[in-house]
């Protein structure tokens, strides 16, 4: 029973770490932008560096719940790091800090926001009530800025599951 668990979670390692690696060397042969840009956009695709610290600045906390604990917050792109430009992937308004089970179920598009803020959630994400997801949430927009970027999350990321 772990053993099967313990296969998928390697699995799923290796796959984000591939995909990681990959967006890593893409930075690092860009011949058009900086040395101290292709720095602060690898720390960025590796969860650290100044695009954690202004989200951490600028939502205080989990942009859904209010949850403060920043050891347990997660750095999130709304247009997801892969299909941002290098402006995009370090812009704050692009990111919302969210709770482990909020980033890993928006970045994967079970979930969404609507452009009040309401949560929208993918029939194909079964039982969110087990992973605090109810259909009474919503995310704090605090900026027009972020509209754009989630308009894309709903119609690409979103969308893809539909």
């Amino acid at each position: 029973m772990y053993s099967a668990a313990l296969n998928r979670y390697s699995e799923y390692l290796f796959v984000n770490l591939k995909s990681t690696l990959e967006d890593i060397e893409n930075v690092e042969k860009d011949d058009s932008i900086s040395e101290t840009e292709k720095s602060s956009l690898i720390s960025t695709r590796l969860g650290q560096g100044k695009f954690r610290e202004n989200l951490l600045e600028y939502w205080k906390g989990c942009a859904v719940t209010g949850y403060q604990s920043h050891q347990i917050l997660v750095a999130s792109h709304i247009k997801p790091w892969r299909s941002s430009d290098n402006a995009e992937r370090l812009d704050v308004y692009n990111g919302l800090l969210l709770i482990p089970n909020l980033d890993k179920a928006f970045d994967k598009g079970f979930i969404s926001f609507k452009k009040n803020g309401d949560i929208l959630i993918s029939e194909l994400l079964q039982k969110p009530d087990l992973l605090g997801i109810y259909s009474d949430l919503s995310l704090k927009i605090a900026h027009q800025q972020h509209q754009g970027y989630l308009e894309y999350h709903r119609d690409v990321v979103f969308a893809e599951l539909g």
